[in-house]
């Protein structure tokens, strides 16, 4: 029986080997993408997981016409997010990082990010989530009781070696606050960019932002933002409006001091969520109780963007590394676009001319 179960283990190592680390949907099989809403406590609901703060909602490349209620809890080890992480061996590329850490101080000084990067020779995954404290670590997994309270967002995609390098590049803008990683010997070179974030390196010169395109393991087209500290301005109105020349609803904690208000003077209009409300499944809930980070195009636009990443609107983040990860897909934007019930709404002129160079400049980078 021990040789057998070696002989298991073996196997197992050799098809991760074969076919790279990847995202993990809710029956453990391997998908291109997938998104999370982690659904704030909401004590009066119907289902037991909304009331104890660990339901959450997805969606997966293999089912992305409609939101889906989970039916085991965001802490469970049969949870997607688990899956994703339990599929870590010794001698696999892991980096994470978190400006709250399980462990330690929060680090002010270092980006407002958070994320999971995992990989084997034949490719990996890149997780963006919102959770403080969370993981805690990759050998046993369990998601953190504070970050039950409010909704939380959780993008991962599914990457081959070049694409993970270039996700590396973004973590050299981003400054992340790096509390556990294993660089191995024989993906140091061949993840040398990502290594380079790993090592706790960061860009030194202008320009103080990055667009990068990002290619999933299955061909799929994301733009990634990333934003060091010296660019000192607003991730969404400045940046990632511009660039996907996209009018944008933004949902990030409101409830920091100074939170920047909708903006309606650059030509691309960014607002605000105030609220949430979804039929299927029933939940509504106000922003102030969402520590979610994600974007949609508006309404009127004709392409349907949506951004899922870890930095907020608020004065105070307009000096902090940070980004968000966009794809361009009419049924996720429509799901998210879906949900939103309320937007702070601005209405002061647009001076075109004002941002035409910086909206140009920006646009060519994608």
């Amino acid at each position: 029986m021990p040789n057998a179960a070696l002989l298991y283990m073996i196997l197992c190592e050799f098809l991760c080997f074969v076919n790279g680390l990847q995202c993990m949907d809710p029956t453990n099989n391997p998908v291109d993408w997938y998104v999370i809403y982690k659904l704030p406590k909401q004590r009066s609901h119907s289902n037991p997981l909304v009331r104890e703060g660990l339901g959450f909602m997805y969606m997966t490349s293999s089912g992305e016409d409609q939101w889906r209620l989970s039916e085991v809890d965001i802490n469970d080890t049969r949870s997607m997010v688990a899956h994703t992480l339990s599929s870590r061996w010794q001698n696999d590329f892991y980096l994470l990082y978190n400006d709250q850490p399980p462990y330690g101080d929060a680090s002010e000084l270092k980006g407002h990010t958070k994320g999971v990067v995992m990989a084997n020779a034949s490719g990996g995954f890149w997780l963006i989530h919102s959770v403080p404290h969370f993981p805690l670590s990759l050998e046993q997994y369990a998601y953190p009781k504070s970050g039950t309270h409010f909704g939380q967002s959780f993008l991962c995609v599914s990457l081959g070696l070049e694409a993970l390098n270039s996700v590396g590049l973004q973590l050299l803008y981003n400054e992340p606050h790096i509390y556990a990683q294993n660089v191995p010997t024989d993906l140091k070179e061949r993840l040398a960019v990502l290594s380079r974030a790993a090592n706790n390196e960061t860009i030194q010169s202008a320009p103080w932002y990055h667009v990068q395109n990002i290619t999933s393991s299955a061909g799929l087209k994301f733009i990634s933002f990333a934003k060091a500290r010296k660019f000192n301005k607003d991730l969404y109105a400045d940046l990632v409006s511009p660039a996907l020349r996209s009018n944008l609803y933004v949902e990030t904690w409101p409830n920091e001091p100074h939170r920047l208000p909708s903006n309606c003077q650059h030509k691309f209009q960014v607002d605000n969520i105030m609220s949430i409300s979804s039929q299927h499944p029933a939940v509504s809930f106000s922003a102030t109780v969402d520590h979610s980070k994600w974007a949609v195009s508006s309404p009127k636009d004709l392409s349907k963007w949506v951004c899922i990443g870890d930095i907020n609107r608020a004065q105070s983040q307009t000096t902090r590394g940070g980004g968000t990860t966009c794809l361009n897909s009419s049924l996720v934007a429509g799901r998210y676009l879906g949900i939103v019930a309320k937007v702070q709404t601005c209405s002061k002129p647009i001076n075109n001319a004002l941002f035409k160079d910086e909206i140009n400049a920006v646009g060519e980078k994608i």
